[in-house]
């Protein structure tokens, strides 16, 4: 899919804005004593560089061997996180394999060759049998399937975490002065975590069916 310019420099700036508000968390919750998950915080600001690298050339960063270590690495980390929780709640390990489910997805992006087009503009009447002389291609991807697939699951995805930030309570009660959890940290604006995470997994989905499609 040849997307206009703007379109794509529009979604990457939004994934490279949701990637400065995840690193605004990471910086205000400690001097602020206010409650957050450093590490899904940390994927989402490596994610929304990562993908708008994705999605606009002028947004790459580091090169794709770099890029797919660091996705791999972190999502090996989740996986031993998300183990070492099995026997707790539910909720305890469903973050961290959810996590470790979009650090699958980079690597395969950067594995399969998801990148920004190579075509400039309409190519309408630009394309030729294959080895004539002036064809026009663009690079494609590998494993188009496994990409659909995973559109899928990304989709299912943010579908669930709209759904968790509508029934999530506007604000937290304070902690009762005295008691157990008497200074405890509160929460960090979560439902507009799963939003921004929701919108990152959205651009994700844009990155791979632009070069499916």
């Amino acid at each position: 899919m040849n997307a206009p310019i703007w379109l794509s420099t529009l979604i990457s700036l939004l994934a490279l804005a949701l990637a400065g508000y995840s690193l605004w968390r990471l910086l205000i919750s400690r001097p602020f004593n206010r409650a957050i998950d450093h590490a899904s915080d940390a994927l989402n600001l490596l994610a929304g560089v990562a993908v708008a690298g994705l999605v606009s050339s002028w947004a790459h960063t580091l090169p794709r061997g770099v890029w797919t270590a660091l996705f791999a690495v972190a999502g090996v980390a989740f996986l031993v996180r998300a183990a070492l929780v099995w026997d707790t709640a539910t909720g305890e390990r469903r973050r961290p394999l959810g996590a470790a489910a979009c650090c699958a997805v980079f690597v395969y992006m950067f594995a399969a060759g998801v990148a920004p087009s190579t075509l400039k503009g309409s190519t309408a009447g630009q394309y030729t049998m294959a080895g004539m002389p002036g064809m026009i291609m663009d690079h494609t991807v590998a494993y188009p399937s496994i990409g659909l697939i995973f559109v899928v699951g990304i989709s299912f995805a943010a579908v669930l975490l709209v759904n968790r930030a509508g029934s999530l309570p506007s604000a937290g009660p304070a902690p009762a002065p005295g008691g157990p959890d008497d200074g405890a940290p509160l929460a960090l604006a979560p439902r507009s975590a799963l939003i921004c995470r929701m919108l990152l997994l959205l651009v994700m989905a844009y990155a791979i069916l632009s070069r499916l499609v």
